[in-house]
C-alpha cells in the first residue's frame, strides 16, 4: 500500500524542522478535521505463555482477559527469538521481508555484526527492514511513544516516535508504567495515540530456571501485580474506558537438558564454515568448502534436527528470500541444543530456550486484547503475529504500509 507522495513530503519536512530534545522527536500536529480514534497501547511480556497464566493465581490477567478477548494462542514468526518477533509485530512482515534474522547475526554486505546488546546497531536503520507501526502513525499525523521496543531507537524516513527511550534494563518497571500512563494522559504534555511498553523478566527467568520452575511462576505473579498497577494508573488518568490495549508476547519457552545435545563439530569441520547463529537454529555459511559437501554431511547424520538448503526451506517458515539468510539452515528438535564440545564443557546448556520451529506448541505464545474496540469475555482462535500491525492500523484509522498481514484474520477480536 502506497501513501500519497505529497502527504509524505509534508510530514517529513515538518518533522525535520522541529527541534529534537534527547530521545524525543517532533511530531506534526494532528489535523482536527481528521476522524478521531481511541489510543492504542501494545504491551509485550517477553516469553509469556498461556500455561503460565493458567497455573498461577493471576487476578489482574484474569480480569484483563475476562473484560476482553484472548486468543487460544498466538503463532510467532520463525525463528522464534525476541528481536525477529518483536520486529514482525511492529512491521507486519515475516523475517525474510524485514531482515532481522536472529538476535545476533553477521551481515556480509554491511561487514558488521548485529547484536541485541549493542546500542549502535539499535540506532542504525540499515539493519531494520520495513516500516514500524509508530512511524506509520507519525507519518499520518498521530503521536506515538515507545518505552522500549526492539528497533524503536532507529530513525526511518527521518522519523521516530515523539517520545522513546534507549533500552536500559535497570529502569524500574514501575517507572516504565508511570511514564507510559503520563504520555497517554489526555491532560498531559504528549497525549499519545499509540505506544509500546516492554518487560523482559519473565523470559529471563525462563532461560535461567526453565519454564516449569517456581522462579518463572514468581515472575508471572510479579507481572500480574504490575498489570494491576498499570490499570490503576489508567483509572487515575481517566483512560480506563478509552485505551485499546494489546497484550502480547513474542515466543514460548521449552525445557532443555544436557541429555539432549547435538555436537555439530562431530558432524562437520567448523573451520570450513561461518556460524551465523548457533542454537536452536544453526545458520551456516560455508567458506571455501562446497555448500553441498557441508549439507550432505549434516543430512547423512540428521537425527534430532532437520537440515535444509536455503532455497529448499519449507514455504511456511518464510525464511529463504533475504540475503542475510545463509546457505544452510539446521533446526533442532524441541528441547535439543546445537553446540560444540568446547562450549558444552565450558557452559553446559541453559534450562530454558526458544527459537525452535514456530509451529511447535512450546513456542506458541500469549495474546489478549481489552478496550472499547474489542469484544468482551470471549476466546478466539489462534492468531499469527504478522497480523497485529494491520489490527493496530485499523484501530488508529491510518493507512498501513506494505506488510504480510491481513485485517480479516483479526476481525474476530473487534466489535461488530
Amino acid at each position: 500500500m502506497l501513501y500519497m507522495l505529497q502527504r509524505n513530503a509534508l510530514y517529513l519536512l515538518t518533522a525535520l524542522v522541529f527541534a529534537f530534545s534527547l530521545n524525543s522527536c517532533g511530531n506534526p500536529e494532528t489535523d482536527p478535521a481528521e476522524s478521531e480514534s481511541n489510543p492504542v497501547l501494545m504491551i509485550s511480556v517477553d516469553g509469556l505463555m498461556n500455561e503460565y497464566i493458567e497455573r498461577n493465581e493471576t487476578p489482574n490477567f484474569d480480569r484483563f482477559i475476562s473484560e476482553g478477548v484472548q486468543a487460544e494462542y498466538m503463532i510467532p514468526v520463525f525463528p522464534t527469538k525476541t528481536f525477529p518477533n518483536h520486529w514482525s509485530l511492529a512491521t507486519g512482515l515475516y523475517v525474510e521481508n524485514h531482515g532481522i534474522i536472529s538476535n545476533s547475526f553477521y551481515d556480509y554486505e554491511l561487514e558488521a555484526r548485529f547484536s541485541y546488546g549493542a546500542p549502535d546497531e539499535q540506532h542504525d536503520s540499515r539493519w531494520w527492514g520495513g516500516e514500524p507501526i509508530w512511524v506509520t502513525a507519525e507519518k499520518q499525523g498521530k503521536t506515538s511513544v515507545n518505552f522500549f521496543w526492539p528497533g524503536s531507537e532507529a530513525t526511518f524516513d527521518g522519523l521516530q516516535s515523539t517520545k522513546w527511550v534507549d533500552y536500559d534494563g535497570s529502569i524500574p518497571d514501575s517507572t516504565r508504567i508511570d511514564s507510559i500512563a503520563a504520555w497517554f494522559n489526555p491532560e498531559g504534555e504528549v497525549q499519545a495515540d499509540f505506544g509500546t511498553l516492554y518487560f523482559s523478566f519473565v523470559d529471563s527467568q525462563g532461560h535461567r530456571y526453565g519454564p516449569d520452575s517456581p522462579e518463572v511462576d514468581e515472575a508471572v505473579k510479579e507481572m500480574d501485580t504490575l498489570l494491576g498497577y498499570f490499570m490503576e494508573k489508567l483509572d487515575e488518568a481517566g483512560l480506563a474506558e478509552e485505551l485499546n490495549i494489546i497484550l502480547v508476547s513474542d515466543h514460548g519457552m521449552a525445557k532443555q537438558s544436557e541429555d539432549k545435545v547435538i555436537f555439530i563439530d562431530e558432524i562437520i569441520n567448523l573451520d570450513d564454515v561461518d556460524m551465523i547463529d548457533w542454537s536452536p537454529v544453526a545458520m551456516i555459511r560455508p567458506n571455501e568448502v562446497e555448500t553441498d559437501q557441508i549439507y550432505n554431511s549434516l543430512k547423512e547424520n540428521e537425527e534430532n534436527y532437520r537440515v535444509y538448503l536455503k532455497n529448499e526451506m519449507p514455504e511456511r517458515f518464510h525464511f529463504s528470500d533475504h540475503y542475510r539468510i545463509p546457505e544452510i539452515i539446521m533446526i533442532a528438535d524441541v528441547g535439543y541444543s546445537i553446540t560444540n564440545r568446547d562450549n558444552f564443557e565450558d557452559r553446559g546448556v541453559v534450562p530454558g530456550m526458544h527459537g525452535f520451529d514456530n509451529m511447535e506448541p512450546e513456542m506458541f505464545t500469549f495474546f489478549a486484547v481489552n478496550g472499547p474496540a474489542f469484544k468482551e469475555n470471549e476466546v478466539a482462535g489462534p492468531v499469527e503475529s504478522v497480523n497485529i500491525y494491520e489490527l493496530i492500523s485499523h484501530l488508529l484509522q491510518i493507512e498501513p504500509a506494505e506488510n504480510d498481514g491481513s485485517l480479516d484474520k483479526v476481525r474476530m477480536f473487534l466489535k461488530e
